[in-house]
């Protein structure tokens, strides 16, 4: 049934039938019809027809070997030449034996032929179905390719042995500011500033001669140029790419100006740190010092220097929670007030938003904080009293100033302090060397009075 089934797949192969579409037994009475229209086609053939009748048997082998396969196509040759040489109808009488011969030879030929063109025509289709799914293979690895060049977030370039650049990715022509157009062809130099090329082109001439993936550059010592002729800080990373034999670069660049703004930060933090430090341990060293002098006893020592190293602290918490990019002055007199125990009913703060900076705040809080434990002690917070702290800013022909008044309203009569106590030496000097201003105490029956004034610098508002 193999060569009978041969008629159908034929057929549906040629378009000439639905694929799928006929059984077993329709495709092989197929086979037998057209085998049999062939041998009617020549039982009608007129006996003048001189010669027809084997023209018209070749055909039919012809066309049943294409259409059923070589098997049935030899099959067909016996029967026809059995036919001529029998000779039941008028047009074969008296056949010659050396006409049935030659066309058997005929028909072994032409089945012959038929059964090369046939396995020709199966393999060529073989072929070209392959080569239609290595097409679409190719096609769906090119779409990964251009997906993964194209979503990477460094830029990729990739440039022949002689530096001209062959492809690109979007983040290429972002990081150095040109459409694809401007750069497919030209030679890679164009990328880094004039004076990196020759070393550049020293470079690229050492990898290929050994090349392996390499990193070059931490942004030291080599830079990037824009389209715009603008600089930035890159790294490098170099690997080889075989293509049809020529050798390609791919430069994987990655721009390093956030990561070198990073490090100059971290630099610059550790370098104020440092200082701040250093500017932290002679304030303790001078407290302790100053503490010292004045304390009648190991107990008052304790108090007085325990309430100033703690000013100094909530100056600094301050700072941290403003890191360290300044406080406001509203800040700082509220945090050197509140641990003393006042409530929004004993004190009141009025004033505009102006911040100062870093060091200007550790200043102005060491001052309120003095200011603050001396109302503790002797002044208003005291004894139940009332506290109010107000600022303006005023302005001349010198510049902007800042004047800052703590007025106590104290519940008992408050007496001056018959000497100069480090307290008081402690807040002219501070305002005087770190905040550039005046201080001045006046000691009223009311209660103290303090005020101080000292100018605003650029940037400070």
């Amino acid at each position: 049934m193999k060569p009978l089934r041969r008629v159908a797949q034929v057929l549906e192969t040629e378009g000439m039938l639905p694929r799928g579409r006929y059984g077993r037994t329709s495709r092989a009475a197929l086979a037998l019809t057209l085998v049999a229209a062939s041998a009617v086609t020549t039982a009608l053939l007129p006996a003048w027809v001189d010669g027809a009748i084997y023209a018209v048997l070749l055909s039919g082998v012809t066309f049943v070997a294409l259409l059923c396969g070589p098997g049935v196509g030899l099959i067909a040759v016996g029967l026809a030449a059995l036919f001529c040489g029998l000779g039941p109808v008028p047009a074969l009488a008296g056949a010659s034996p050396w006409a049935v011969a030659l066309f058997v030879v005929l028909g072994l030929i032409d089945v012959a032929a038929i059964t090369f063109l046939l396995r020709s025509n199966a393999r060529t289709r073989a072929a070209v179905v392959r080569a239609e799914e290595l097409v679409e293979h190719l096609q769906v690895s090119e779409a990964r390719f251009r997906g993964l060049l194209e979503g990477a977030p460094d830029a990729i370039i990739i440039a022949d042995a002689a530096g001209g650049i062959v492809l690109l990715n979007a983040e290429a022509e972002r990081l150095f500011g040109y459409d694809r157009a401007e750069l497919l062809g030209q030679n890679i130099g164009m990328l880094m500033p004039e004076r990196f090329r020759l070393r550049h082109a020293g470079r690229i001439e050492r990898y290929l001669e050994s090349p392996a993936t390499r990193r070059m550059g931490d942004g030291n010592d080599m830079f990037g140029r824009r389209k715009d002729g603008s600089e930035f800080p890159i790294e490098t990373n170099l690997s080889p790419l075989a293509s049809h034999g020529e050798m390609l670069v791919t430069a994987v660049v990655r721009d390093l100006s956030a990561r070198k703004e990073i490090h100059e930060r971290q630099s610059l933090l550790v370098r104020e740190l440092n200082h701040r430090v250093k500017n932290a341990l002679a304030s303790v060293q001078s407290i302790v010092v100053q503490t010292l002098r004045t304390a009648s006893s190991p107990e008052a020592f304790s108090a007085a220097f325990t309430a100033r190293i703690a000013a100094l602290s909530q100056s600094h918490d301050v700072l941290t929670r403003n890191d360290w990019s300044g406080a406001l002055v509203e800040d700082i007199v509220r945090e050197q007030i509140n641990p003393y125990g006042a409530t929004d009913q004993a004190f009141e703060i009025r004033g505009p938003r102006v911040t100062l900076g870093p060091n200007r705040s550790v200043t102005l809080g060491m001052v309120i904080g003095e200011l603050a434990t001396n109302a503790a002690k002797f002044g208003a917070l005291s004894n139940g009293g009332a506290l109010a702290v107000d600022w303006d800013v005023e302005s001349d022909v010198a510049g902007r100033r800042l004047r800052l008044t703590w007025r106590e309203q104290s519940l008992a009569p408050v007496s001056p302090p018959l000497r100069t106590g480090f307290g008081s030496r402690l807040i002219h000097r501070s305002v005087a060397a770190g905040l550039r201003g005046t201080a001045e105490l006046d000691y009223r029956p009311t209660g103290l009075v303090a005020t101080l004034a000292f100018p605003l610098l650029a940037g400070e508002s």
